[in-house]
């Protein structure tokens, strides 16, 4: 269940995603703008009339038979095509999955906010019908208004808007429970740390698997120079060292590399191989990673990353040895890594903050980063030779992690001092997680 608080924060990386994508907003008596503090407010009061029943809060369970999903209970199949349009949307072969969480649904909400049809029963707000409930007339066949603004919400006057208004712009609230899209709860008990939170939001570390499917996509998508955000930042480790790159100059990068390919033409390995060299190791740049915010020196992400292990149910593509291997396995080969990298962590603290985040990724792209989770498409056999069986066809994608773990706290000075210069950097842009990361796969499955 979420509260006004942490619907802000969905409301707010959804305002900066659809930023980044160039929408312009509109304003008027239908059309919400999150640039506007009373449309914001209006829009986290449709997410609690959705889920009045709660009590001030907003569910994640689906309505309308499994047609309308998440805390603004968007019907997919009315707006599965207008979200298609979206890059953030189209990784997802089944659109309920990206609906199902809170942070994609904040976008699918606002870009239903901001739908003009030239119908005003149909346009913005009155999309939702606990703004404007109608029927339809079974003797004319036309759209009759049952009730106009029940909740007082296009007012901006009703009990649920003022209780929407209940939120701090500067605050990261962390949950206290995780709620799936049937209803199911999980409290999150004992210290709140990011790793009990990934605990509970996780089966297994790190991240979902990549299958041969999802590389696949993957790949036919760096065709047409698609992958990465082409004004984001991101590193990768090469000749010894952290090196960042603008993702535009990676998706060009790979348009030439597959300038003279026809990706359906492509063998398993070949797939597999492009892959893993072309599209995994690069990683965004950001102050926070796999949905934690970096404290103080960001010694809390590796610390996280220090004391977390693969699971050994789990399998690892190697990439370079063409290997797949238990995550028993990847456990062994990190285990001097990791203490190794961790001293090296601690004895290099940087007092300049971009020199120091280089040192947090510096941890990451060597320790976990190199091993890429996959599904049962690949198998581990005696011979340690790669097996590529039946593609699994589902890709999953949880941006959601990124808004539900996040700090309440922020850093004295070094995420202060590194935000001024993001800021000014102008291949840098800030986002809440989300945005963290790259938006088209999980930062640990690939």
């Amino acid at each position: 269940m979420y509260s006004p608080q942490q619907l802000y924060q969905f409301v707010n990386f959804a305002k900066q995603y659809l930023d980044k994508q160039g929408m312009q907003y509109k304003s008027g008596e239908l059309l919400l703008d999150p640039n506007k503090e009373e449309d914001v407010n209006k829009l986290i009061a449709i997410a609690l009339a959705e889920h009045r029943k709660l009590g001030g809060e907003s569910s994640n369970v689906a309505g309308d038979s499994g047609k309308s999903r998440g805390p603004w209970q968007i019907n997919y199949t009315v707006w599965e095509d207008t979200l298609r349009e979206y890059d953030i949307f189209q990784g997802y072969d089944d659109i309920t999955e990206a609906l199902d969480d809170p942070g994609l649904n904040a976008i699918a909400a606002l870009i239903v906010a901001q739908a003009e049809t030239g119908d005003e029963r149909t346009s913005g707000i009155n999309n939702w019908e606990t703004v404007l409930d109608t029927k339809i007339n079974p003797t004319t066949e036309e759209v009759e208004v049952v009730e106009d603004d029940p909740f007082q919400i296009k007012a901006g006057t009703g009990e649920l808007v003022q209780m929407a208004s209940n939120y701090n712009t500067n605050l990261i609230e962390q949950p206290t429970q995780v709620q799936d899209a049937e209803g199911n709860i999980t409290q999150i008990t004992g210290e709140l740390t990011p790793q009990s939170i990934n605990e509970k939001q996780q089966e297994s570390y790190p991240g979902d698997p990549m299958s041969l499917s999802n590389m696949s996509s993957m790949v036919k998508r760096a065709s047409k120079g698609e992958v990465f955000m082409n004004k984001d930042t991101y590193v990768h480790f090469s000749g010894n060292r952290v090196r960042e790159i603008v993702g535009s100059e990676i998706n060009d990068m790979h348009k030439n590399m597959l300038a003279n390919v026809n990706v359906a033409d492509m063998s398993n390995q070949e797939i597999v191989d492009f892959y893993s060299r072309n599209i995994h190791p690069y990683i965004p740049y950001s102050a926070d990673y796999a949905g934690v915010n970096m404290m103080g020196n960001g010694k809390n992400i590796v610390d996280m990353l220090q004391n977390t292990t693969a699971s050994p149910k789990d399998n690892y593509y190697v990439p370079g040895e063409n290997t797949v291997i238990s995550g028993t396995d990847v456990n062994k080969r990190l285990r001097s890594t990791k203490s190794y990298m961790y001293q090296y962590f601690l004895n290099k603290s940087e007092s300049e903050p971009l020199s120091q985040l280089q040192s947090v990724y510096e941890y990451i792209l060597r320790t976990s980063q190199p091993y890429i989770k996959v599904s049962d498409d690949f198998k581990v056999n005696n011979n340690n030779a790669t097996q590529l069986t039946t593609p699994n066809t589902k890709l999953p994608r949880k941006p959601q992690a990124s808004m539900a773990t996040e700090q309440s706290k922020a850093a004295p000075t070094f995420l202060n001092n590194l935000e001024k210069i993001l800021r000014v950097k102008p291949s840098k842009n800030q986002n809440v997680r989300e945005q963290n990361r790259n938006v088209f796969f999980d930062t640990f499955g690939g």
